[in-house]
């Protein structure tokens, strides 16, 4: 059974794995207005090689180029789609039936899957949100199945993110290999880390981790890198599309934030204050 696929500020606080340990300011620069037309059922957008897609569950997208400000708007096809992601410059997306489109390999099954979230990587795509994780590699003709996966993001090199809950009853963030071996156990949230709607993911330049969780009613973004340190911590912006935020190439934040009945496109630069 296929899961629902839901689930300014000025200043923030920048938290390590020790605690709270000092504020930073966070400057946001409006980017690109999103049409209108892109609204109704906007999944969100993704961020790959300089350029953001902006799509919507009818296939209509906008391609805005970060360098130069130019923008192309397009769309897929007919199909419905419940979520995308960008392989070299291309969609690649699943559709309302669980299969997938766009940039597709030619050895890939041709066949609908018990998922609803794609996750492109270099060795080829993660899809979650069945009862199974699913990972076709490049050269796959069938994908590898992996059990007890709810949240899952891929990183270079064949290996992808994981959340779950410990034995000891607090929440942890694992490195897991393409087939779904635990590799190492990286992060310990705190037993007072009681979220909600968890989501991950983008991952950053260095296959760093990004959760989004909502915390006594506030939604949060947490940066924790494969070093098992959280870098930073800090209140999200309102949820108003799966994917509302991605990272441009210099590692700041893109955020999709609605101002009055506008869309925007917009950077956080996070700066820490001297001293």
């Amino acid at each position: 059974m296929i899961r629902s696929f839901r689930s300014f500020i000025v200043t923030a606080a920048m938290v390590f794995s020790a605690g709270l340990l000092l504020a930073q300011d966070i400057t946001r620069e409006p980017l690109f207005r999103v049409a209108d037309e892109l609204l109704p059922g906007i999944l969100g957008m993704r961020s790959a090689e300089g350029k953001v897609f902006v799509a919507n569950s009818s296939g209509r997208f906008v391609r805005f180029d970060l360098e130069t400000g130019e923008a192309f708007s397009g769309r897929t096809g007919g199909e419905k789609m419940v979520d995308f992601d960008i392989v070299l410059g291309q969609m690649i997306f699943l559709d309302e039936n669980g299969r997938l489109g766009g940039h597709i390999l030619p050895g890939w099954p041709d066949r609908s899957w018990d998922a609803c979230r794609v996750e492109a990587c270099d060795e080829g795509v993660l899809m979650t949100g069945g009862d199974k994780a699913l990972f076709l590699g490049r050269t796959a003709t069938q994908a590898v199945e992996i059990d007890q996966v709810d949240f899952a993001m891929p990183v270079p090199n064949g290996f992808f993110w994981s959340m779950q809950i410990r034995p000891e009853g607090n929440w942890g963030a694992d490195l897991y290999d393409c087939l779904g071996n635990l590799m190492s156990k990286i992060y310990n949230f705190s037993p007072e880390f009681v979220p909600a709607g968890i989501e991950l993911g983008p991952p950053g330049s260095e296959g760093e981790l990004l959760v989004s969780s909502v915390e006594n009613g506030n939604r949060k973004l947490a940066f924790i890198g494969n070093n098992g340190r959280m870098f930073w911590k800090i209140d999200g912006p309102e949820k108003i599309s799966p994917r509302d935020v991605a990272f441009d190439n210099q590692g700041n934040l893109l955020v999709l934030e609605m101002k009055g009945r506008e869309l925007w496109l917009n950077r956080w630069k996070m700066v820490q204050p001297e001293g």
